[in-house]
């Protein structure tokens, strides 16, 4: 599939599922875009339902799949609709509204599981940070069966809008810095008024001693 936009973590994915959401679309192919959100969420949910193998995993079975993965993650990207079990044969418009808030929860839901997770078909027992690679890559090769229009004006915005939030930040984090700095510098003299008062009254009190002896 050409024109990927390589994905690799469901934030990058969240990011441009706004983008697909906020300009005119169309599907390339001969899936709709319902199915491909559809598709997506299912995989997403799947892997944090924690479903019971019913067939056991040999260790041929486990080497393959570690080898399929490392392969997998070795090209960085889905190239043949083979590879991807279930894929969507046909075309189903659907509701694409409810296709939306699902993938929309499914990523959320992703995001706050913390374990246990589902076997891959595959790839087989997968920690969290490979699923979520998985996912990102199936959302790439997925997404690239959407053809948007207008998308880079909205692309620019963004871009723009982000790098105006990191420089704010970043001048939030030195002026955090400096405050700080200037606390440990205060800090670091605690006791300096304190020793000049200390050695102010004895001045005065040796002076007194002095005016009682004469």
């Amino acid at each position: 599939m050409k024109n990927q936009k390589k994905m690799k973590t469901l934030d990058e994915v969240e990011k441009e599922l706004i983008i697909i959401l906020a300009t005119d679309k169309k599907p390339k192919f001969d899936i709709s875009i319902t199915q491909v959100f559809d598709f997506l969420s299912e995989s997403i949910e799947s892997s944090i339902q924690n479903q019971i193998q019913l067939t056991k995993r040999t260790g041929l079975n486990r080497i393959l799949g570690k080898y399929k993965l490392a392969k997998l993650f070795s090209k960085g990207s889905y190239t043949k609709v083979n590879q991807i079990p279930g894929f969507p044969p046909k075309t189903d418009l659907g509701d694409l509204h409810a296709a939306e808030l699902r993938l929309k929860t499914a990523i959320t839901a992703f995001k706050l599981h913390s374990g246990p997770f589902s076997d891959h078909i595959v790839f087989g027992d997968l920690e969290k940070k490979q699923w979520e690679k998985i996912h990102s890559m199936l959302a790439s090769f997925l997404f690239s069966y959407i053809e948007l229009f207008g998308d880079e004006k909205i692309r620019y915005l963004k871009e723009k809008e982000m790098k105006r939030e990191q420089a704010f930040q970043e001048k939030m984090e030195s002026q955090q810095k400096h405050v700080n700095k200037s606390k440990e510098g205060k800090n670091h003299y605690p006791n300096k008024k304190w020793k000049n008062k200390k050695k102010h009254y004895h001045q005065k009190s040796n002076k007194n001693s002095g005016g009682d002896k004469k």
